[in-house]
């Protein structure tokens, strides 16, 4: 990073430290974009998303006198960010057991792919939806309906594999299977210069 913009940073932290009216506006108009990609990446286009973005932001208010600038601003907000992610999926994970419903296998994977993705350097999200898009109608007919059925019209693996007379586990290894086949077709579609960066 540049050492104008580590200043820059340094200095609207400092800003917002020192409650000078109207910097931790500008932090948000700053950062809220980057926030909200990275929190619709895990989340999808969800109610859920914008909240878990709104408090990154109420965390960030609360929180800002303990910033040091060991890191960049940057690093901090999405170190923050991570973490409300986390505690969502946390929170929703112990949720629904409560409810006695089974946690999708891509809600848990979802925390995972927190440490396999760094939504600030990927590439733009049109390009990775049109290559879904094509990657899903290559799918079958078979892998397409179940895939259909289970993401689209959240339809549980159980209720699948009654009509497909198969069992639920069977059910759940197809759509890993189609899952692992979707991500290689997609990362297959996407020009290099569009990945994320090691």
């Amino acid at each position: 990073m540049p050492d104008n913009e580590q200043l820059t940073q340094c200095d609207l932290a400092a800003r917002i430290q020192d409650n000078e009216p109207g910097a931790f506006e500008e932090l948000v108009r700053t950062y809220q974009a980057d926030v909200r990609i990275m929190t619709r990446r895990h989340l999808g286009r969800t109610a859920a998303a914008e909240e878990v973005a709104q408090e990154v932001f109420v965390q960030l208010f609360g929180s800002i006198g303990g910033f040091r600038g060991d890191s960049s601003l940057k690093t901090w907000i999405r170190s923050v960010t991570r973490n409300q992610i986390r505690l969502h999926l946390r929170n929703e994970t112990r949720r629904l057991r409560r409810t006695a419903t089974v946690v999708s296998p891509e809600l848990l994977e979802s925390e995972q792919a927190l440490h396999d993705h760094d939504p600030f350097r990927l590439a733009s999200a049109e390009s990775e939806l049109d290559a879904l898009r094509n990657c899903l109608e290559q799918l079958g007919e078979r892998p397409g309906k179940i895939v259909h059925d289970f993401y689209f019209q959240r339809r549980s693996a159980e209720s699948i594999a009654a009509d497909q007379r198969q069992s639920a586990g069977a059910i759940r290894m197809l759509l890993m299977r189609v899952r692992k086949r979707l991500g290689e077709c997609i990362r297959s579609q996407i020009p290099d210069h569009e990945k994320a960066l090691p």
